[in-house]
């Protein structure tokens, strides 16, 4: 099977973009630039940098790459469309030729795909979510190899990441935000029930599906074991023994990134903000700024919930997702009994005036 460097090469000699003594030298060059394990600048970017292509020309290509991709079939299933990517590969919408049904493929990076410790990651998340059954995680299907290509087939569900709600509207609605948790707590208690840590929760990895129904991805980085030596996750949520690396980290970990997502989707920003390096020293250090300083409307329960997830000492917080939940079940509770309550005394205030109004 072509390599895909090989292929786009190819392509490009077909569209007449680049002459054959080009293409040698734009593969010389790529080549050049690879690092083992690291996701290097894509061919048409090096094709850019030496002037052999024009942005326009680099777009194109990319374009025809891409209707290239989502015009296969891997293992029995054929690409729709690309819904997204991340540094471990990308994830295409798929149909299931067997079943005829949509499912959702992540197929591990190529270049990745030949370093054994990406595949154990990569298949380390196909085990993970193969031992999760629960409304609120993105269930598994399927794991293999074909024709060299790694995959992982998962349950597609359309939606919007909370991320994207964030980006397209600001600050969340307490009410709504309080739903969403309650169900990602949930799931993560279903998580740490089987063993589990995900050791990245964050808001691009909570689906919000058509239907309102919140749902815990990516588990990628998922681990039943300690890995001492290692920070993972991402720094505007990650918990300060991740970012110290700590070989010992635990559910509580998750917490305080479930915490840190929360206080995004409250105030419309993480509780730091900066550099990757900074921002990761803040969460060590630094005590986040109360919610209510930059959302006077979140009530104090919510702050109170949020902070405490947030604390810096892993036995300060909630010992496990389950007892959040009992906070949370509170928290709207209170918010329901005020805001009916408003409600109640606007009615109120109104009636006299709506009687003299009929008078």
């Amino acid at each position: 099977m072509k390599s895909p460097t090989k292929r786009i090469l190819e392509r490009a000699l077909a569209l007449g973009l680049l002459t054959k003594e080009q293409a040698t030298r734009l593969a010389r060059q790529h080549h050049a630039k690879k690092r083992p394990g690291v996701d290097g600048p894509r061919l048409e970017e090096v094709a850019v940098e030496m002037g052999l292509l024009t942005a326009e020309q680099a777009k194109r290509l990319r374009e025809e790459e891409d209707k290239f991709e989502t015009e296969r079939t891997v293992a029995g299933y054929r690409l729709i469309e690309k819904i997204g990517s991340g540094s471990m590969g990308t994830v295409y919408k798929a149909i299931q030729l067997s079943l005829q049904r949509t499912v959702a493929i992540k197929i591990l990076s190529p270049h990745l795909a030949r370093n054994p410790s990406y595949v154990e990651r990569f298949l380390r998340e196909a085990r993970a979510v193969a031992r999760l059954s629960h409304p609120h995680v993105i269930s598994g299907i399927d794991v293999g190899e074909a024709e060299g290509i790694r995959y992982f087939v998962m349950e597609y569900a359309s939606g919007h990441t909370v991320q994207q709600l964030l980006d397209r509207g600001g600050p969340m609605d307490e009410a709504r935000v309080l739903l969403i948790a309650l169900q990602i707590a949930g799931a993560l208690q279903h998580a740490h029930e089987a063993g589990l840590v995900h050791r990245d929760v964050k808001p691009d990895n909570i689906l919000i599906t058509g239907e309102g129904s919140a749902k815990l991805c990516d588990l990628g980085l998922a681990k039943d074991r300690p890995e001492s030596g290692v920070s993972l996750g991402t720094p505007n949520y990650i918990s300060p023994e991740q970012a110290q690396a700590l070989d010992d980290v635990d559910i509580r970990s998750d917490l305080y990134s479930f915490g840190a997502t929360l206080f995004h989707m409250l105030a419309g920003r993480p509780p730091f903000q900066g550099r990757a390096q900074v921002v990761m020293a803040l969460h060590v250090k630094e005590e986040p700024p109360l919610l209510r300083t930059l959302e006077s409307d979140i009530s104090g329960t919510a702050e109170g919930i949020v902070a405490r997830l947030l604390r810096k000492e892993r036995r300060e917080r909630f010992p496990s997702p389950k007892e959040l939940v009992g906070a949370l079940e509170q928290a709207r509770d209170e918010l329901r009994q005020t805001r009916e309550g408003k409600v109640r005394t606007k009615v109120a205030a109104g009636a006299p005036a709506l009687k003299r109004r009929r008078r």
